[in-house]
């Protein structure tokens, strides 16, 4: 093994690096064929359906898993989003509970 691997020989300094040769491949000309036009499809509406109208959604309650995911700036905003005053100097554990148990 050389240590003067990828150092420039005497005559890569004197002439310069020989450049590489381009090498140009030759294309078959495309034959100019008749394209069909492409019309986009219609998407199928979607039909409201009376049991959907009928019913109303309903809020689940949050689960004490899912609320103790949720930060106390989260909790707090989310009790007064619900009409519930939550006090963030509590633990968030008691801000879970408080909360859960209001909703």
């Amino acid at each position: 093994m050389s240590i003067f691997k990828g150092w420039p020989t005497l005559t890569e300094i004197f002439f310069g690096k020989a450049k590489d040769k381009k090498v140009v491949k030759k294309v078959a000309p495309k034959i100019a064929t008749k394209s069909k036009a492409i019309t986009p499809k219609a998407k199928p509406k979607a039909k409201a359906t009376p049991k959907s109208l009928a019913t109303p959604k309903v809020e689940k309650k949050p689960t004490k898993k899912e609320l103790s995911k949720l930060t106390k700036i989260q909790l707090e905003e989310l009790g007064r989003q619900k009409g519930i005053e939550l006090d963030r100097r509590l633990t968030k554990d008691k801000l879970v509970k408080q909360l859960h148990k209001a909703l």
